[in-house]
Formats: C-alpha cells, structure tokens, sequence
C-alpha cells in the first residue's frame, strides 16, 4: 500500500497527474484509473487557454498587459493543479479501498485453505475448472470493453 501511494506522490510531484495520464500514458493506465472523457476535455480546453495566453503574452506591449495577462495564466495553471492534485487524491482513495477488500479477501481464504485446495482438484478432474475459466475470460473482455466504451 505504502509503495502505491508513494508511487502516486511520485508521479504527481514529477509533473501533473492528469495531464501526463491523458497525454501520454492513457493506454498504459489500467481503464479504472484513466481519466474520464470530461477531464480530458477539461484539460485540452486548458491547454488551449495556456497556449493563446502565452501568444498574447510574448506579444503584449506594456508591462500592464503582461502583468495581467500573467494572472489569467496564473490561475489557469493554478485550477489545473488543484484538479491534477484531486484526481491523484481520488486515486490513492481507490486504491486504498482496493487493498483493503483485498486483504480481507486473502484473510478469509486463508482460513479455509484445505477446503479451497480440495475443492480446485475436484473441479479440474471434472472439468469444471476450464469450464469457469473460459466463461469468466468471456465475461472479463465484455467488461473491458464496455469500460473502455464508457472512458471514450
């Protein structure tokens, strides 16, 4: 759990979050923790707002304009933090969950680990054992998909 927070503040210290994951690792994300299709319009949309302001700003006249067109910039980059830091926030809270049904998971079948390992010969001398594993890879990949339809 340590490692995966510690993980997490590493990639939020190093640059945003967000715009890294939407950017450059979206593929490479697990589809749960890939930003959503409004965070990812947010963030070109920022983009768009930071690249005209730098425009406006090289070519501003006055140190008024710069200054002011300096603050627009400032808080732009300022709501993109913010967001970048609540979705990394949203994210440890997750995978903290995720840890913790995990492990009371683990707990309870260790309890019971005779039974279980009797139980897994039992089904693969009946065949049950590939007959489960090929629904449940079935059942996996029309999740993934519907997932990844939702994330687009």
């Amino acid at each position: 759990m340590k490692k995966i927070i510690l993980f997490l503040i590493a990639v939020f210290v190093l640059g945003a979050a967000l715009p890294l994951a939407a950017q450059t690792a979206d593929k490479k994300l697990p589809v749960y923790m890939r930003p959503t299709k409004e965070q990812r319009l947010e963030f070109k949309q920022r983009n768009k707002q930071i690249r005209a302001l730098t425009k406006k700003y090289r070519k501003a006249q006055t140190a008024e304009e710069k200054a002011a067109i300096k603050a627009q910039l400032t808080q732009i980059v300022s709501d993109a933090t913010d967001a970048s830091m609540a979705w990394a926030i949203e994210r440890v809270a997750a995978e903290k969950e995720n840890l913790i049904s995990w492990e009371q998971k683990l707990q309870e079948r260790q309890k019971n680990l005779d039974e279980i390992k009797a139980r897994r010969v039992d089904e693969i001398l009946s065949g049950e054992a590939e007959r489960r594993f090929k629904l449940s890879t079935k059942r996996w990949k029309k999740e993934m998909t519907e997932m990844q339809k939702n994330m687009k």
